[in-house]
C-alpha cells in the first residue's frame, strides 16, 4: 500500500493536475474556462477535478448551471511556493543530466 506521501506526489506533481492549480491560483473557473486555457480533453479534466476534489485541494459551488472551482488558500501557498521554487533553479533543472536521461528514457 501506497504511503500518504506517496498518494500527496500523486495528487500534487501529475503534470495536468498541477496547471489546472496553477490555473486556479488567481481566479475561480468553471470547468470550461479552465478546459478552454489548458486545451485538454474533457474526459480527462473532468478525472483531474475529481481527483483534486477528492484531495482537498480545491472546492466547488454551484452558480446556476455551472461548477464553479477554487483552490484552497493552503494549496494556494504550497503552489505558490512551488512556482517560486521552479523559477529560482531552473537553470539548475535544466542542466541537470539525471534529469534529461530520465527524460529520455536512459535510465
Amino acid at each position: 500500500m501506497k504511503s500518504a506521501t506517496d498518494l500527496f506526489f500523486d495528487a500534487f506533481a501529475n503534470k495536468s493536475r498541477f496547471n489546472i492549480l496553477m490555473e486556479l491560483r488567481d481566479k475561480e473557473l468553471c470547468a470550461g474556462e479552465i478546459q478552454k486555457k489548458l486545451k485538454v480533453e474533457q474526459t480527462k479534466l473532468s478525472h483531474d477535478l475529481k481527483c483534486l476534489l477528492n484531495c482537498k485541494f480545491i472546492s466547488v459551488r454551484k452558480a446556476g448551471r455551472n461548477r464553479i472551482y477554487r483552490i484552497n488558500d493552503e494549496t494556494k501557498e504550497l503552489v505558490d511556493e512551488v512556482s517560486d521554487h521552479v523559477k529560482n533553479y531552473e537553470i539548475y533543472l535544466e542542466k541537470c543530466g539525471i534529469l534529461k536521461k530520465e527524460k529520455n528514457g536512459r535510465v
